[in-house]
């Protein structure tokens, strides 16, 4: 989350598991397809959960993964 935080993006705090929602586009559907094409990082569109505007991110993953995920988002512009 500070990684996020970071590059003045702010997330709801994960209630549990090991997923966190991060706000995006309206069109989260597209935001997510632009994530994975253009950041190479894979995302869910949160309006499959019942939460459009957000995209579900797994941070079951390395530090360091992470990191770079984050990074490769912020470097596109996705954040």
């Amino acid at each position: 989350m500070d990684l996020f935080a970071d590059h003045g993006t702010e997330v709801p705090v994960p209630d549990g598991a090991f997923y966190m929602m991060l706000p995006v586009d309206s069109d989260d559907q597209a935001w997510c397809e632009g994530a994975i094409e253009e950041a190479h990082v894979a995302t869910v569109p949160g309006s499959a959960f019942g939460t459009p505007g957000y995209a579900r991110l797994s941070y079951a993953a390395s530090e360091k993964r992470l990191r770079e995920g984050v990074e490769r988002l912020a470097d596109t512009g996705y954040l």
